[in-house]
């Protein structure tokens, strides 16, 4: 049979944030669920990839044996601990050149929460590298992944898609900056010294935010990233301290449970006091999530999750929108060139198995 390029997933507009946390794969374990899911005895695919961000997991694959849609999911729920059921109706599924156009798609920020940002190109291109390095991307998987990363580029520099708002940081520092007034008075805490604190640190400057803390595992690098941004490193002995100071908390840390509990919110809460007029506004950039949810039953707390983010990107959807028809036109040339590229490859390899009978 010839190769079939199959995807499963779901994304922020088919599942809510305490499905998707279930679902997130931590980075350290991707090259063994991806083995796992190439294993024939599993799921009979030759080839698989995942991406899991703070919106979206999807898995790609090439398969000889034609898998269907509740095979996969099956899979991703037992992987996880899940029943099918619970994912079956949040799960969209592709075959053959709707899963190129999803990725490419995907690739472009056309399918993220902030339309037209960024961060999601390296998140694909870091996909494609996990599954190079676990041996589980042959090369159909791999040129399925550079076409996308090719037309999200394409897209990036011939159209206006990403101006304005283009992540999912900067969205969150807005929605601060529109809670509070301005920043310029504000201490804000950053907890997690990773892209998503430095695409947010960046914002923060633009903001004239008055103080910038930061708080990473690996404290050298929030250093190094608060140095750059004029802010102070902290260091985990003194978040209570900080927590105190701070007017607010944004936190994007790859941490596989919760970070922060009422245990350690509660006394920083009480020391801040009546000397503070207006609650401490938390942002939980992370999937899974870094706040307890229970935090939000705590006095003078404004808890907000990722999912909050899209009453701040609305207002620049009707610009963004108007550059997506010469978005997907290139979307469509690229896909194209992809799908002709891998019925070349199928017809050669067709005529060589042919040629193996007659000889």
């Amino acid at each position: 049979m010839p190769a079939e390029l199959v995807a499963v997933g779901l994304d922020h507009t088919t599942a809510g944030i305490e499905l998707r946390e279930r679902l997130a794969f931590a980075r350290a374990e991707i090259p063994v669920a991806l083995r796992q899911l190439a294993n024939p005895a599993e799921a009979r695919l030759e080839q698989t990839a995942i991406l899991s961000t703070c919106n979206r997991v999807e898995l790609y694959a090439v398969a000889r044996v034609r898998p269907s849609r509740r095979e996969l999911t099956a899979w991703l729920a037992r992987y996880h601990g899940l029943e099918p059921d619970e994912l079956s109706r949040t799960t969209y599924f592709h075959r053959g050149g709707d899963v190129a156009h999803h990725l490419a798609a995907t690739a472009a920020g056309m399918r993220s929460l902030v339309l037209g940002e960024a961060q999601i190109l390296g998140q694909v291109r870091t996909a494609l590298e996990h599954a190079l390095r676990s041996g589980t991307a042959g090369p159909e998987l791999r040129r399925l992944f550079e076409s996308a990363i090719a037309a999200a580029r394409r897209v990036r520099s011939e159209t206006a898609l990403g101006r304005g708002v283009a992540s999912v940081p900067q969205a969150s520092v807005e929605f601060a900056r529109k809670r509070l007034g301005t920043l310029t008075r504000s201490t804000v805490l950053l907890v997690g010294a990773g892209n998503m604190g430095e695409l947010a640190a960046k914002q923060l400057v633009k903001c004239r935010v008055g103080e910038l803390l930061v708080l990473g595992r690996d404290q050298a690098r929030a250093r190094e990233l608060a140095e750059r941004h004029g802010g102070h490193a902290i260091t985990s002995e003194r978040l209570s301290e900080a927590l105190t100071r701070s007017d607010v908390v944004l936190s994007s840390t790859g941490a596989p449970r919760p970070i922060l509990h009422p245990g350690e919110l509660g006394p920083a809460l009480a020391r801040r006091g009546a000397a503070v007029s207006r609650p401490l506004l938390l942002i939980d950039l992370a999937v899974p999530r870094d706040v307890d949810p229970a935090v939000s039953a705590l006095p003078d707390v404004e808890l907000h999750t990722i999912d909050d983010l899209e009453r701040v990107v609305r207002g620049a959807l009707a610009q963004r929108r108007a550059e997506l028809p010469a978005a997907y036109s290139i979307l469509r040339g690229e896909v194209a060139r992809f799908t002709r590229w891998l019925g070349a490859r199928e017809a050669l390899a067709v005529s060589g198995r042919l040629h193996t009978r007659a000889g």
